[in-house]
Parts: C-alpha cells; structure tokens; sequence
C-alpha cells in the first residue's frame, strides 16, 4: 500500500490539455489518492471537467476540510504561478492533508487556455504519536513557525533564518569545519524581462531545488538571501567543487536559449573563524563572487586574503567619503567638448579625489566602491550643483554659450527624484536647462525602463538635452532608441577598436552617424586620440569629438585657459 505521507508525482504533458484529454487523465488517477481534483488557485474555486467540453467553477477549493479560508502559503497557488511542482502537509482539525499540486494548462473550446492545478491530496488522522506527527508536520511546511522561516516561494529558509540556523549549527559543532557559499544568478533580470515573471520564478525554484538538495546531502543549511541568490553552509569536509559544477552545468541546459545564457555564479568562504557573524561570512563569500561577476567561463571563486585586503581597501574610502565630500576633496574637472579644429563648446563634468595631502585619487579607484556601497547618489549630486554653479559663473561672459554635461547613474534613478532635483537646480541658480546636458548609458535606463524612460521626456520638455552614452555596448540599444527620443548618440572609439576588421568597424560607425542624422540627433565620438581618427570620422559626418587627441580631463581653470579663453 502506497505510503500516505508521499505522493507521486503524475507524468504531465508539456502541451495545453482539452477537457476531455485531461478528463480521461483524471479518471486515470482514481483509487491512487485519497482525492483526486482540477482546482483553479486564483479563485480558489474546484473544477468540474463535463462531457460537453465545457468547464465549471463550484464550490471554493479548500471546502475539503471544511475550513472558511484557503490555507496560507498555498502549495497550488504557487504551482500556478511558477509551473513548478509544489507538496506540502496541511494540518486542521485532528488531519494532516499531503497535497501535492502540479500545474497544467488546459485548452477551452473558444482556443483560450486556462492556467489550473491538479491537486492529488491524502489524509491521514493524527494517531497516539502525535509528537512525531507534528514534527513531520513543521518539516513539511506547516505551523506558523516554518511558515516564518521559509521562503514561501522556493521553501529554502530565509535569510534571517539561515543565519541564525547556521550560527547556531556552527556553534553547536565548534570542531567541525565549515563552508559558507553564495550563490548568484547572473543577469537574473533579463529573464523576467525577456520571458516574464512566471518564468523567473520557474528559474528561482529550480535553483533552489537543486541547492536545497545538495545540502541536505551534506547534512547543510539552504537559505534564499535576496532575488536571485542564495547561500549554503556544508561541513568542509563534504564539500566539493565539482557538485557546484555539475549544478550549475545541469541549470544551464535546463534554462538554455538563444536569448539568454544561463549562468550562476558561487563564492566560497571557508569557516576559520567561528565568531564571526554568518552574515559577514555571507559578504565575504559575495566578494569572492563578485571578482568574476562578468566572466562567464568562470562558476566558482574562492574567498582569500587578497580579496580581505580589497575590502579594508574599500571600507577604507567608505568610511573616509562623507568627510571628503564635507570638506571639497572631490573636485570636478572638464573633458573638452570640441568640434574638429579644437575650438571647444562644451565639457564633461568629471570627478578626482584629491586627498589633503596632495595625493590624486583617480575615479576607478572609488567610482565602483561608491556604487556598491549605495553612496554614488551623494556624489552625483555635489558634482551636478558644481557643474550648474560653473555655469552660473560663465553666464554673461565670453563663455556663456559653453554647456557642460553631466553623468547619470543606474543609482540616481533607483534612489533621487532626477526630475525635482535637476529642475530644482537650473532654478535656483538661474541656468537655462539645454546648457546642462544629461549623459545616461543604456544600463541606467534599463533598470526601471518604463519609469526612467517616463522622467527623460519628463526632462526633455524641460529644456535638458539627453546624451545617450556608450551607445552599442548593451544588449538593446536599437530598442533603446525606438523607446526614447534622445538628442545625442556617444561612440567610443574603444569600442569600435574592439572589432579586428577595421573595414567593419568603418561600417558601423558610418551607419550609425547616418542613422542618428536621420533621427535628428547629433554624434559625440569619444577616445579619439589619433590625427587619422579625427580625419576619418569628420569624412563620416561626425562633427563634436572628445579623447587625448585634444585633452585628457583638466582642472575648471585650465579648462578656461586653454579651451574657454577671451578670444
């Protein structure tokens, strides 16, 4: 006799069921459970399959234990909205019910298709051993409890839970050695963008699956931090790499497609000292990921010292950062705008770190650290009130008609009003808006794309001049371009060096000059630094250039020395 604690599971036809096929499945299944039954989770209704193709909604779904309200966390409902596989143990009134919900799409006559669940459940009445019972009943996913703990979308704990599960296991095992891994899904975003959230959360729960059962091999602890990624601890000793390798190898074939690459990424942070926080072996193992978040080719890193020594590195310019900008260490310096005789019309705002004594801190050295550590925001806005004071200064003189453009990041969007702010700015300081343009690249669009999309014309019916930077390094700039009207298109020339066949590269950039002429936009080429480049891309109908073939970025008063002079 089948055991009523498990249930298993029915083989399923990818395809949409008609209402007789999926009639004929369920009369399959009759006598192998306790009840047998198509239910639609979103309206908690039953469904009742009948002879003439047609479908019908009765009584509410949860009425098999009499109960007024369906259960939280809802096994079906979740099978519904991630087509995933779903069990679970619901405990009411002296019963435990095993419901296992398999999702399936069932076809009406009209062609429509229906998203509904097959709900196989069996019932079981609790016996004299009703210890163990409600032990089996908080491992399987009922009680308030392991509702509290577990993430209701993929069943690994949750992060406050893991780390406290995990310090406790550690602590209670003080001889044997650990690992603490994370695990990270890259791009994750482009799955939900590309093929929707249902999809999404199909790849979340398959990944947690997998991980899940990977440490409760090991005798470990699985736990969902965030969106997209994970963490484990496993005793040192049952760790192996190649069960990374194999997971991560098994994920890519199982989300393969020509749109997407799947790719997970883990970190490694070896237990060597038992006080610390799990959390903070957490962001040490991240740290260790994050050293190969663009690679790829590359699935596992490992936490070191080098690594150790880049974080005081980094917490040194976190800590130091608020002081600094207190106190002008950042300065803005300008990048020429030029046309092709070297006469300037404008500049890029830039930004160095001059440290008081006298040691020049360049922008890769704080930049990235600045935008991890969520304070990138801060320094956008000094620089953006500098660059609207410089033009302030510059209003009836000789260089008033000089604009200066400013960088926008993913962050500002995420965390500023830009509108309030940007408009609240020219304002004040009486500025006219096209003379302070906006550079934004194409990731910063893309993280709220309706939204960040929404403020730029927002901006432009301000007055403000969009620039679009970096054009042609994303993933979908020629979407980009259909989506928002920009008034100018930013080349780099490394980009274009990046191709081998110059003949291609030639192409491609005369294409684009043409394209954005017809869109009524104008071409900045930046990282020009050769006589021939600047030839060759004034032949192509380029007329504004930046890079070393004029100017490096220089301080405010060399900029007007050289480039702003009284001419």
């Amino acid at each position: 006799m089948e055991d009523k604690r498990t249930l298993s599971e029915p083989q399923l036809k990818q395809s949409p069921y008609t209402v007789e096929e999926l009639r004929a499945f369920m009369s399959g299944l009759e006598g192998r459970y306790d009840l047998a039954r198509v239910v639609d989770p979103v309206e908690c209704r039953k469904l009742e399959l009948q002879e003439d193709g047609k479908v019908e909604a009765l009584g509410s779904c949860y009425s098999i234990w009499n109960a007024d309200q369906k259960c939280k966390n809802c096994s079906s409902a979740v099978a519904c909205r991630t087509g995933c596989h779903q069990e679970k143990l619901e405990h009411y009134q002296d019963r435990d019910y095993f419901i296992q919900s398999n999702p399936v799409s069932l076809r009406l006559e009209d062609g429509s298709v229906y998203n509904a669940v097959i709900e196989l459940v069996n019932i079981r009445q609790e016996t004299a051993q009703g210890g163990n019972d409600r032990a089996a009943e908080n491992e399987n996913g009922n009680g308030a409890r392991y509702q509290a703990q577990h993430d209701s979308l993929t069943g690994a704990l949750t992060a406050d839970a893991f780390y406290e599960q995990a310090r406790k296991t550690i602590q209670g095992e003080p001889t044997r050695a650990w690992v603490v891994i994370t695990a990270n899904i890259v791009n994750f975003r482009l799955v939900n963008t590309l093929f929707g959230v249902m999809k999404g959360n199909e790849v979340l729960v398959r990944t947690a699956a997998l991980l899940r059962e990977l440490a409760e091999r090991a005798d470990g602890l699985c736990g969902r931090l965030g969106a997209d990624q994970f963490a484990l601890l496993l005793p040192r000793a049952q760790y192996r790499e190649n069960d990374l390798l194999l997971l991560a190898r098994s994920l890519e074939k199982t989300f393969h497609s020509g749109l997407y690459t799947f790719c997970i990424h883990f970190g490694v942070c070896r237990v060597d000292d038992a006080s610390l926080p799990v959390s903070v072996l957490c962001g040490r193992a991240n740290s260790a990921l994050y050293t190969i978040r663009d690679d790829l080719t590359q699935t596992v890193a490992y936490f070191n010292d080098d690594i150790l020594q880049n974080m005081l590195r980094e917490q040194k310019v976190i800590s130091s950062f608020d002081e600094a900008l207190r106190s002008g260490q950042f300065q803005m310096y300008l990048q020429p705008l030029v046309k092709e005789d070297g006469i300037a019309v404008g500049a890029e705002a830039l930004v160095r770190w001059r440290k008081p004594d006298g040691t020049m801190v360049m922008p890769g050295a704080f930049i990235g650290i600045l935008e991890n550590a969520g304070l990138i925001q801060k320094l956008d806005l000094y620089i953006w009130e500098r660059a609207v004071q410089q033009l302030r200064a510059w209003q009836n003189t000789h260089r008033s008609e000089l604009t200066i453009s400013v960088n926008m990041s993913a962050k500002d969007f995420y965390s500023l009003d830009v509108y309030e702010v940007l408009t609240g700015l020219v304002e004040r300081y009486g500025v006219d808006a096209a003379k302070l343009r906006l550079e934004i690249t194409e990731t910063a669009l893309l993280v709220e794309p309706d939204k960040s999309i929404a403020i730029v014309s927002a901006l432009r019916e301000k007055g403000f001049l969009v620039e679009i930077d970096d054009f042609g390094k994303g993933y979908s700039s020629l979407s980009l371009l259909k989506n928002i009207q920009a008034d100018v298109l930013k080349i780099d020339m490394g980009f274009l060096q990046e191709i081998r066949d110059r003949k291609r590269s030639g192409i491609i950039l005369k294409s684009v000059i043409n394209m954005a002429g017809l869109l009524g936009m104008e071409v900045i080429t930046e990282g020009v630094e050769t006589r021939e480049q600047l030839a060759a891309l004034a032949d192509m109908g380029c007329s504004r250039f930046q890079g070393f073939y004029f100017s490096r970025p220089i301080p405010v008063e060399e900029f007007e020395t050289r480039f702003a002079a009284e001419g």
